[in-house]
């Protein structure tokens, strides 16, 4: 009889355990869901800030004098719904994990949504910042400037485009293996769209503190940047997980104290300087890190992926491979931001 009832007992909490994981299940798909709202939001905030720009109104007072001065424009805002976008995107994996739903469905959605929130929106953004009146009198538009502004566009298609190929390239190179994703091969899109939303909210504050003049500079400036930051997506250069790196990496403890002192005291003291510093530094770390092995003299470290396989055959090809599994929640690994 003790036995019996040990045995139901058991049961049940196995079956309490099951109905809490089905519902912890459906979290994971509604976290990359809210990715790409977000960047469906920021894309209607960018055309709000250009139809207020076309039609010379100054853009609405959100939310009283303290959240004015962080949200200046529609443009800032569409930033920082990006950077809730980053938010899901770098939740719902763990959730996936959480839940044991790591599917190919969930990798496949989580790409999708990273395609909009982290391709598309930051390049409509940028367009809209360079030329966000250029549909008001098209004729009195000289024609160096009509050319410049279709390359714009041409950049800013360039940085999606490749924003899809790296995605794609990475739902193809996926392992299941957490230590694999200690560092990327190419930009993650998650960093080079940070990059853009810290050069877009650093435009937008620097507005009210040094004029026009380099409000416009900035703004001609950034379809450059997002060609940049499109072709260091594809480009073979080493990236940090930077969750990973910080976590699993076996540093001093007053190096990380120090580090985040540091960026916690620039926030502070000024939030939009710091986010484009910090931001940029890790778009431009792949390239530099590169630099500098190079300059030393010494061979960068080959990532996981690159690394030969101890029982390959001279002859092997890419077909030959098992297809990697992958997750469900989370771009980059298992999930994690591609």
């Amino acid at each position: 009889m003790k036995l019996s009832n040990k045995q139901d007992a058991s049961a049940r909490r196995v079956r309490r355990r099951e109905r809490v994981l089905k519902t912890i299940g459906v979290l994971p798909s509604l976290a990359t869901l809210g990715n790409l709202s977000c960047g469906l939001g920021a894309i209607y905030l960018c055309l709000l800030h250009s139809q207020a720009f076309a039609l010379k109104i100054s853009e609405p007072q959100i939310g009283g004098p303290r959240i004015t001065s962080l949200l200046p424009s529609f443009a800032a805002a569409a930033g920082f719904l990006l950077i809730l976008a980053m938010c899901f995107d770098g939740i719902d994996g763990r959730l996936a994990r959480l839940a044991r739903k790591t599917t190919e469905f969930g990798a496949q959605l989580d790409s999708l949504a990273d395609v909009v929130s982290f391709g598309v929106a930051p390049a409509f953004m940028v367009l809209c910042i360079a030329q966000p009146a250029t549909f008001v009198g098209m004729s009195d538009i000289s024609f160096p400037v009509i050319i410049y502004w279709r390359a714009e566009w041409v950049m800013a298609a360039i940085y999606v485009c490749c924003a899809a190929l790296r995605l794609a390239r990475f739902n193809v190179e996926n392992e299941e293996d957490e230590s694999a994703h200690m560092e990327f091969r190419g930009l993650p899109t998650p960093g080079a769209a940070g990059a853009v939303i810290g050069l877009v909210i650093c435009q937008q504050g620097l507005r009210s503190e040094f004029g026009e003049v380099v409000y416009h500079i900035l703004g001609r400036a950034m379809p450059v940047y997002v060609l940049l930051l499109g072709l260091l997506m594809v480009s073979p250069f080493r990236y940090p997980h930077m969750v990973n790196a910080v976590l699993r990496s076996r540093r001093p403890f007053w190096q990380v104290v120090t580090l985040a002192m540091g960026v916690l005291v620039g926030f502070v003291l000024q939030f939009h300087i710091t986010l484009c510093i910090v931001t940029s530094a890790y778009a431009l770390a792949g390239p530099f890190n590169a630099a500098m092995y190079r300059i030393r003299g010494k061979p960068q470290p080959k990532g996981a992926d690159e690394l030969e396989p101890a029982f390959s055959g001279p002859d092997e090809t890419f077909e030959d491979e098992e297809e990697p599994e992958l997750h469900e929640e989370g771009g980059e690994s298992t999930r994690h931001s591609a």
